[in-house]
């Protein structure tokens, strides 16, 4: 099954999900239904490489440096690949996207990622 072990990143993952759903009703209303699109697929891509970051390190098994190391630029290059892929496809193909919006929301989703490191882990 796919869940996230980590329980900070699972939390921020939470709390994208939820400024995700604010920010498309606020952009809904005041923008239509363009800028709630724009506002769930900017916050979408960030959410999904979340997601995708989570996954792989969820599946990491061992704790000797050298693997830690990799688990996490493994999972950091896919992160990244993920972000990119998903920002050209979205500028590509929908082309009534609010970019002010689109952007905006995905650079707050970004900040939002660093909460991770006010929430404590605990096993």
């Amino acid at each position: 099954m796919l869940k996230i072990e980590n329980k900070p990143l699972a939390a921020v993952l939470r709390i994208q999900f939820l400024f995700i759903l604010v920010t498309a009703i606020i952009f809904g209303y005041w923008l239509g239904m363009h800028g709630a699109i724009s506002a769930i697929l900017g916050g979408g891509v960030n959410f999904v490489s979340g997601v995708v970051f989570g996954l792989i390190v969820s599946r990491h098994q061992g704790f000797l440096p050298d693997e830690v190391i990799k688990t996490a630029l493994k999972a950091e290059v896919l992160k990244i690949s993920v972000i990119v892929i998903l920002l050209w496809l979205v500028f590509k193909f929908y082309l009534s996207v609010i970019p002010t919006v689109f952007i905006g929301v995905f650079v707050l989703t970004v900040l939002l990622h660093s909460v991770a490191l006010f929430i404590v882990n605990e096993k």
